[in-house]
């Protein structure tokens, strides 16, 4: 069997698991343009690349987060020092795309049930709240789940990941697949916050505003946006009401 062919089944298997767990990929037609965010430690460059996608560039190194779509969608940028993977659903995790991305000096970075998954790149498994340091950047798993009743098995607390980065003191949260929780509270300090906001599998635009101004990120952005009806979130509202009251810089990026 070719590798092409090899790839478009895996594919398709990611897809099908994620449309029986609820979460429907979303993958962009070519990567938005970057953002860049000032810090009194120097800039952080977000690429969206669409709803759960994201890259950072940070001091040199080289973020992905949750890839998907295949490696040719980044050829673009550099080899990948760290690969983030929050959890298994089809629009996060892409085996394929995380195998042919990570290079020599990769570090990947997942769940312990996604590491099972892709045990060739040798995969760093994090569960809830444990920590490590790789190539100088600090690392944190975080709770990602559902707790609105009805809704506790799309992401139940324990199985999946958010992530707290410290990027040569520039810290950068980003959220998965998570309604607003007691521990957004607890994160600390935060330069940059991804917060995802759709329904029914993550949070309404009021649980986001309460899950904003709990964090109190300097800058937020609201991703992972589209509704299971093919709506989206009112990120527009979520904008005006956290920068009125001076929460957050609330930046709204093309997603989609």
């Amino acid at each position: 069997m070719s590798r092409s062919m090899m790839s478009l089944i895996l594919l398709t298997a990611a897809v099908g698991a994620a449309a029986a767990a609820g979460d429907e990929p979303s993958i962009a037609s070519s990567p938005a343009p970057a953002d860049t965010v000032v810090t009194a430690h120097g800039p952080l460059i977000v690429h969206p690349f669409g709803h759960a996608s994201l890259v950072l560039e940070r001091d040199g190194k080289v973020i992905m987060v949750d890839p998907v779509g295949g490696a040719r969608r980044y050829a673009h940028l550099p080899r990948p020092d760290l690969i983030l993977v929050t959890h298994r659903h089809g629009d996060h995790f892409d085996a394929d795309t995380v195998r042919d991305l990570a290079g020599e000096y990769t570090w990947v970075v997942t769940p312990p049930d996604v590491a099972e998954s892709i045990p060739a790149n040798d995969p760093l498994a994090l569960a809830n709240g444990d920590s490590a340091t790789v190539h100088g950047m600090g690392v944190t798993a975080v709770t990602a789940c559902n707790r609105t009743e009805g809704r506790l098995d799309y992401h139940p607390r324990g199985r999946d990941n958010g992530y707290v980065l410290d990027l040569t003191g520039v810290r950068v949260y980003v959220s998965g697949d998570t309604e607003d929780l007691p521990e957004h509270a607890e994160l600390g300090d935060l330069d940059v916050a991804f917060l995802c906001m759709n329904l029914p599998w993550t949070m309404s635009a009021e649980q986001a505003l309460i899950a904003a101004r709990a964090m109190r990120p300097r800058v937020l952005y609201p991703y992972h946006y589209r509704n299971r009806d093919g709506t989206f979130a009112d990120v527009e509202t979520l904008q005006r009401e956290l920068q009125a009251d001076g929460t957050s810089e609330v930046r709204i990026l093309n997603w989609y």
